[in-house]
């Protein structure tokens, strides 16, 4: 008998972010639980801050996430005539899809892994000296890719569309959460992971079940790393990468 059968799948993604993975999981017959460790807040300052550089002729313009392309195009007025020559680049598949959506098209995307260093790996942004380039993202992060870009010579303006938070604690949350040895949760960014320590009482579980045992599965060896240092000791399972298709694959084998 595995008495860490999985029964309970908790998505730990934005409630913006979340229905697309929520709903492939329901096609597996899944009733997988919304528990969001990051809460999505626009940044209405970068619509003014836009406005200085909107004709500005870019070069290329990366997004970093869907959400950041959903907030470009909301707060910014960004469409695929602002810059008509620039090339516009995708950290992922989700990201792409995002930008065709507002009809964006030829757009470049890493191959696999959908990290910064994929995207340093593309021909496109092996040299970038003298080219002006606008990166759409969150605030934060890790931050990697303006001073790889800047190295080279590139001109790098970046534009902070949202901001993460951690969501307020949930006891209705927490405690509709079953056995933590026998609970799964999808954790798709470091900060999530950051917060769902902070929302579970991994440090201190204050005489509530040791949410140090929960399964967790992640998208990057990386995350596995901080997992362990935040005290984490069950299970984890590792992603190829953060896309929805590959976090269902892995489901498919765990379950």
């Amino acid at each position: 008998m595995n008495v860490d059968k999985i029964q309970q799948v908790v998505i730990t993604k934005p409630a913006i972010t979340a229905p697309p993975l929520l709903h492939r999981l329901q096609t597996l017959g899944l009733q997988p639980l919304l528990f969001p460790t990051l809460e999505i807040v626009a940044n209405p300052e970068v619509t003014t801050y836009f406005q200085n550089f909107i004709k500005t002729p870019f070069n290329m313009a990366l997004f970093i996430s869907p959400t950041a392309v959903h907030y470009a195009m909301k707060l910014c007025a960004l469409n695929p005539d602002t810059w008509p020559t620039a090339h516009f680049i995708a950290q992922g598949p989700g990201t792409a899809k995002a930008l065709l959506q507002y009809g964006f098209s030829n757009i470049v995307t890493p191959e696999k892994d959908y990290s910064s260093e994929a995207l340093f790996a593309l021909s496109l942004l092996k040299n970038t000296k003298g080219q002006k380039i606008a990166i759409f993202k969150g605030k934060g992060g890790r931050g990697l890719l303006a001073p790889y870009l800047q190295q080279q010579g590139a001109t790098v303006t970046l534009f902070d569309c949202y901001e993460r938070r951690c969501p307020l604690p949930s006891l209705v949350l927490e405690d509709s959460i079953q056995t933590p040895k026998n609970s799964l949760f999808i954790v798709t960014s470091s900060a999530g992971l950051h917060n769902l320590a902070l929302l579970l009482h991994f440090a201190q579980p204050m005489n509530r079940p040791d949410w140090r045992d929960c399964q967790l599965l992640l998208i990057n060896d990386k995350m596995q790393s901080l997992a362990r240092k935040l005290g984490h000791k069950g299970k984890i399972y590792v992603a190829n990468n953060a896309s929805d298709e590959a976090i269902e694959s892995l489901l498919r084998i765990v379950l």
